[in-house]
């Protein structure tokens, strides 16, 4: 069975195939020889959304202590496409000619490696941490490394908070829904998931009644965990229940499709 990469719903970053003559000029332009795994990959679909977003690393960084989370690749183009390289690197200081940028959520880049080999490998730079590591050997290693979700080790739920702490992610939870971007508050919602369950089952709800179906979508990545019985504890069945049960009313296709997985396994689980 052939891996499915690329969300078919969704295409914000998907520029048309790419001509011989336009991965040429690409090339010239950044001054380098794209990996042809990638350059074949993008010939079948020349940027997009990620179906598996997550790929391990035991290097803890501002997103989670053992993944890293990649939304998108970009295509060979511009605005968007792998050309933004040239803006980016001077917009956040990255001074590296070497570094090509494959996926961006400022201040994280996921850049292809040239200051070493013709054949790069695949690097995460944090730019506010003032962080960088290897992901990946090649582009190749990357792709077959994506999974659909890393669950956080269990250890770190219910962690003890001051009471200053708990209103300052109260207040940081409220602040980020109202005005947060769906990237946004799924990174705040990795943090929390480290706190405590008061604080977790008050950020699902936020998440639960978020206008912005992406925000769901992310939210039902942990509820899927939850649904097939891991994290017991921090959300009792009867309110997973009740949550899956308002989330099945989405009309949006993507939220639809996990919450009725979601409730499958749940049903199947508790029955």
């Amino acid at each position: 069975m052939t891996r499915v990469l690329w969300e078919k719903e969704l295409d914000d970053y998907y520029l048309g195939e790419p001509s011989t003559e336009q991965i040429e000029k690409i090339q010239n332009e950044l001054n380098i020889v794209l990996p042809s795994s990638y350059v074949n990959l993008m010939k079948n679909r020349n940027g997009f959304y990620l179906t598996n977003k997550y790929f391990p690393t035991n290097e803890p960084n501002s997103w989670s202590e053992q993944s890293v989370y990649i939304d998108y690749l970009l295509g060979i183009g511009e605005s968007p496409g792998i050309l933004d390289t040239l803006y980016l690197r001077k917009e956040w200081g990255i001074r590296s000619q070497k570094l090509i940028i494959i996926s961006a959520e400022p201040p994280m880049f996921l850049c292809l490696d040239y200051r070493n080999r013709k054949n790069p490998s695949v690097i995460c730079i944090d730019v506010d941490e003032n962080q960088e590591f290897k992901l990946a050997e090649n582009f190749d290693e990357l792709i077959s490394g994506l999974v659909e979700y890393i669950e956080e080790e269990p250890s770190t739920y219910d962690k003890e908070l001051t009471n200053e702490e708990v209103k300052h992610y109260y207040s940081e939870i409220d602040q980020v829904i109202l005005k947060g971007t769906p990237k946004e508050v799924d990174r705040l919602f990795t943090k929390v998931l480290s706190t405590n369950n008061e604080l977790i089952r008050y950020m699902v709800k936020k998440m639960k009644e978020h206008k912005k179906p992406k925000v769901q979508v992310y939210l039902l990545l942990f509820l899927m965990c939850c649904a097939e019985g891991e994290n017991q504890g921090t959300i009792e069945d009867s309110d997973l229940l009740n949550i899956l049960n308002d989330l099945s009313k989405s009309k949006n296709k993507e939220v639809k499709e996990l919450t009725d997985y979601s409730l499958e396994k749940l049903q199947k689980r508790i029955s």
